[in-house]
Formats: structure tokens, sequence, C-alpha cells
């Protein structure tokens, strides 16, 4: 998950907990902020279970708070003493003393369905990686970071729904981090801007690439080539994590083949485009997500 924000949320965090809420006021907050993020397809689906909507919507809700503080146009030391004050912040919410409605809601959704509290302590480590700019010199360290900033979701988004199976949920460690890698491969270009580059130096030393000169016309075959290499990564981390439809409930299913569906058409965009995406973001378009529907509910494979 990443954001593109130029304005500091550590301020926000501290305006919302400076007042009390009632719990169906923060759940609202939660799901007014999904609807502002809604990108590609829809994070919190009519498709899923009514019941399993607000706690979704308050998990997205501090994943997306806690992204706009790494992402802020702040100073690295600033970033981190924010995400240190949201981890605090979530260790009295899980103590019972929530502040604000992202904490109120997400206090009572953890209580409520039973949720681990692994997972978003994982997501803030990722974060810190995140708003200290890393670079990731392998793959595998690459991975190293999705496994928290995009499989912790997954895999509260199944303890929600009570599903603990070993296979589902390695399946969805590979979806959200292909996920997670298409969407670093879609925003190459924003991400350059702001200094962030997320390819692995191995790879860039493969094709004789160094970021600074992703926008010389004499290298753009090079990025487009290695675009398609990473492409072609993600798309098998789709293909083993696509069993996992069959293992989780029907509305979740057919949320999770439309998620894989458009995931898999930003991905052919981004190797169709090469290194035009440097200027030229893909992304679905209504058209675009009219497609995934259909393919999602007649079945048919991204």
């Amino acid at each position: 998950m990443k954001s593109n924000t130029a304005v500091s949320r550590a301020e926000v965090v501290a305006e919302e907990a400076a007042a009390a809420v009632s719990l169906p006021d923060a759940y609202r907050h939660c799901e007014s902020v999904v609807r502002a993020h809604d990108e590609n397809f829809p994070v919190v689906s009519r498709f899923l279970a009514l019941s399993k909507r607000p706690a979704l919507a308050a998990i997205y809700a501090f994943a997306r708070r806690s992204d706009d503080i790494a992402d802020a146009a702040a100073p690295c030391a600033a970033r981190l003493e924010g995400l240190d004050r949201m981890e605090a912040a979530l260790i009295r919410a899980l103590d019972g003393d929530p502040e604000g409605p992202v904490f109120t809601a997400l206090a009572d959704a953890v209580e409520r369905h039973r949720l681990p509290s692994e997972p978003f302590f994982d997501l803030l480590s990722a974060f810190r990686r995140d708003a200290a700019d890393e670079m990731f010199d392998t793959w595998d360290d690459l991975l190293s970071y999705c496994r928290g900033s995009a499989n912790t979701i997954g895999r509260l988004v199944l303890a929600l729904h009570e599903i603990d199976d070993v296979d589902a949920l390695r399946e969805s460690d590979c979806v959200c981090t292909a996920l997670q890698l298409t969407n670093f491969w879609q925003d190459l270009g924003r991400d350059l801007a702001r200094g962030r580059v997320f390819l692995p130096r191995e790879d860039l030393a493969h094709f004789g690439l160094h970021p600074e000169d992703f926008f010389h016309a004499v290298n753009r075959g090079r990025l487009s080539r290695l675009l398609v290499h990473e492409c072609r990564a993600a798309h098998d981390l789709y293909e083993r994590g696509r069993p996992i439809v069959h293992r989780v409930p029907g509305g979740l299913s057919l949320q999770l083949r439309m998620t894989i569906a458009g995931g898999r058409a930003v991905l052919r965009e981004v190797e169709r485009r090469g290194w035009r995406v440097l200027k030229y973001r893909p992304t679905l378009g209504r058209a675009g997500r009219a497609r995934v529907l259909l393919r999602a509910l007649f079945r048919v494979d991204g």
C-alpha cells in the first residue's frame, strides 16, 4: 500500500485524538477514509458480508493514516516520530484506551472479531522502512518489505473471516505481494518524483540502469525490458495465489477474483507501456473496472 500525499498526517492524528467519538461515528469516519482513497477497485466491496465491512474499513483507515505519515513531505526523523506516535496510540487502543475515530473503531474491530495484533505492528515496521527511504538490494529484500506492507492486510482479512488454513495464508501472501508489486510498477513515475525506487538494486544492475538515468532516451529500451522482467515475477505470484478464491466464502471469493483480475490488468498495461509508465500511470478506468467485474462474475481467469 502506498500514498503520495504531500501533507504530514501527524497533525491529523493529533486532532482526531483530541475529542471523544461515538463508535458509530468512528466507523463512519473510517468508511469515509476508504471512499476517499478508492483507486483501481473498491477496498471495502459491497460483495463482502455486511458484518465484516466496518472492521475492514477500520483496518484500512489505520493502514492509510500510517502510510500517509511514512510518505509525507517531511524529514525522515519527523516521519519516524509520527509512526512512533501511531504505535503508541495503537498500544493504548489495544489496552482499552483508544483515542480518536480510527483507533476507537480499530479497537472495537480487534475485540469484536478477535483479530491478531501482530499484523498491525508488522505494518508499522514496514512503514518505518518506507519513512527511512530504504532501497532494496535484492528481490528477497523487496519481498520482505511486502510481507509487512501488504501481506499483513491479507492475513487480517482472512482472520476477519476466521480462516487460518495454511494454504490459504500462503496463497493470500502471494496475491498481496503481487498487488503491492503491481502498485510499485504502476507508480514508478510518482515514486521517482519523491525520491523512492521500489526496484531491487541487483535487477537495476543486471539491466545496466540507475534511477537517475530512467528519463534518458537511450535507456528506454532497458527500462522497458526491466519492467517486463519484474511484471513476469508478479504474474507468477498472482498465479500461485489464485487458488485462494476456492478456499474462502462466496462474497470474499468474488472480491478476490475482482482484485486479482484488476491487478493483472494493470500489470499487463505496465508491460504494454514499458518506459512510458514514467509519464502515463496505468489505471483501469470505468470500462476496465466493468471488464474486471464481468470476468469475476463469470469466473474468467485474470
